[in-house]
């Protein structure tokens, strides 16, 4: 006798007008009444036919060679259909019905949401363009550097929009009383007074490097934001380079104690450059953030034999932070001669310098929003999980599911009833074994706590832990040495040419006589 849990995300998908089936919506007086006309699909060469009719200028309608291939350019492939995505999410921060510290995150999402996109997909369509830059692309049938040529000059022009939504949006901000501002915004005593934290706060803490014979250029690590200047010295400039980041420094400083008014770390480090570098003179300085590629062959990596795949995954992560960078982005205007030097270093070419007049990173809004939290018109309506109207509260879940099927829909319902039946599992007599699936798990798991109870309770565990749910290897490889501690029989993935994205858990429960399939 099998029982199901079954946990829904989304909606049921069902095929129809298949061979030898009967098509349900065929003469259904309800659905024909109801039925939404649907536009015709139409050909590339009618589509160009209505686009001339509506008086779209020929340029636009006219057909681009490409290799051996021709191409209406109003079609884009899939890295530029993403882009579009991405717009629509910085849309959201314009949006004036969404809540203003909403929309705030909407530009966050909007960066974050890029630099994967630059890491992950512009970091494989450059490798491909290194090996070969004659294969093209069956969409569009652009080549790889054709596609990088695009993707470039369509980034810089979301960024100014970007730009523009962010001050809209910190204009708002100010009227609630928080404010970011610049140093020549401050009053003589505020400056005094940042004068004395960097002296007595940042500046013992920093690590600057004057690049020369001596001190070869660093390694700049992965979106983390560094100040760069130019140095005037008696025989030649030098470019320094100091790094902003740090797990003791703060991104906000506070000006005076209860203003309400910030200034971010790297802003003060940069405004103090002269002061670091006391015997030389700053021509020019910027901030700057490098993103590098995360695109690995991962067949390479996964065919020595002699390491285990844990540890394949754990040299994958070393590899990740060190692959060359794709995209470097400036605050500043920069003087060109550091550009290219720059470039140089880093083996960019100049298309792939991003010219920015917000922070180049946006992880402090959520800092403010933290400040704002007790303004609730400035966030969404909370909405909070509800415990199905199938389950009672009062009964363990294991009896509950020995009765009947359960359905519980998520985001909507709550998963503390799954909780619920991972806690009685683990510590139910009759419960002799739990096997279960894991893509990404949270920091702070309950699912994995209740397996490592049940697992140091005696019962047999068995965990088949995906490692490769991207940028959460780390945290997943964590989690499966710590059951792996416990007891738990750990087991990783089924090949690595294939991602086991979903969700299982299968609890055997000899008291029933029946097994507890949730999905």
């Amino acid at each position: 006798m099998l029982r199901r849990l079954i946990s829904k995300l989304g909606w049921f998908k069902m095929e129809i007008n298949k061979k030898n089936e009967i098509d349900v919506t065929e003469n259904n007086p309800i659905i024909e009444k109801n039925k939404v006309p649907q536009p015709e699909m139409k050909s590339g060469l009618q589509e160009k036919k209505k686009l001339k009719a509506e008086g779209t200028k020929a340029e636009n309608v006219k057909e681009v060679v490409r290799g051996k291939h021709k191409v209406l350019p109003c079609y884009d492939n899939r890295e530029l259909s993403w882009l579009k995505f991405n717009e629509r999410v910085l849309d959201e921060a314009s949006d004036e019905d969404v809540p203003l510290c909403e929309r705030l995150t909407f530009v966050s999402i909007f960066s974050t949401n890029l630099d994967e996109f630059y890491r992950v997909r512009v970091g494989s369509i450059y490798d491909q363009m290194i090996i070969s830059d004659k294969k093209r692309e069956n969409k569009t049938y652009m080549t790889s550097s054709e596609q990088l040529e695009l993707i470039f000059k369509r980034t810089k022009e979301l960024l100014k929009k970007k730009e523009h939504i962010y001050n809209d949006l910190m204009k708002e901000i100010k009227n609630y009383g928080v404010q970011i501002v610049n140093f020549d915004k401050l009053s003589k005593e505020e400056k005094d007074g940042m004068e004395n934290y960097f002296k007595n706060n940042v500046m013992p803490l920093l690590s600057p490097q004057v690049i020369g014979k001596k001190h070869p250029f660093p390694f700049l690590n992965n979106q983390e934001i560094y100040a760069v200047a130019l140095l005037e010295s008696k025989n030649n400039d030098k470019i320094c380079i100091v790094p902003c980041r740090s797990s003791v420094f703060n991104r906000l400083v506070q000006i005076v104690p209860g203003s309400g008014r910030y200034m971010l770390i790297e802003e003060l480090i940069l405004h103090y450059m002269p002061m670091i570098f006391e015997n030389y003179t700053v021509k020019s300085k910027s901030l700057i953030r490098i993103t590098r590629n995360a695109d690995i062959d991962i067949d390479e990596i996964f065919a020595d034999e002699d390491i285990s795949y844990r540890e394949s995954m754990e040299e994958m992560i070393r590899m990740r932070t060190k692959l060359c960078p794709i995209r470097m982005e400036y605050s500043r205007v920069l003087d060109e001669k550091v550009i290219r030097s720059l470039c140089k270093e880093l083996n960019l070419k100049k298309e792939q310098t991003f010219h920015q007049e917000t922070p180049l990173d946006f992880d402090f809004v959520f800092k403010i929003q933290d400040m704002l939290r007790n303004r609730k018109e400035l966030f969404f309506k909370r909405r909070i999980p509800q415990v199905s109207t199938a389950i009672d509260k009062t009964q363990p879940m294991i009896d509950q599911i020995e009765k009947k099927d359960i359905l519980l829909s998520y985001p909507f319902e709550s998963m503390t009833s799954f909780i619920n039946l991972l806690k009685e599992a683990a510590v139910d007599p009759n419960v002799a074994s739990i096997k279960m699936t894991l893509y990404r798990v949270a920091k702070n798991s309950q699912v994995v706590e209740a397996l490592i109870d049940a697992a140091e309770n005696g019962k047999e565990v068995v965990v088949m832990v995906e490692l490769r749910a991207r940028f959460d290897e780390q945290n997943n490889i964590e989690w499966s040495r710590r059951m792996e501690d416990a007891g738990c029989r750990i087991i990783y993935g089924i090949d690595h040419k294939f991602l086991s994205n979903f969700k299982l858990i299968f609890i055997l429960n000899l008291a029933y006589k029946l097994s507890l399939l949730t999905i």
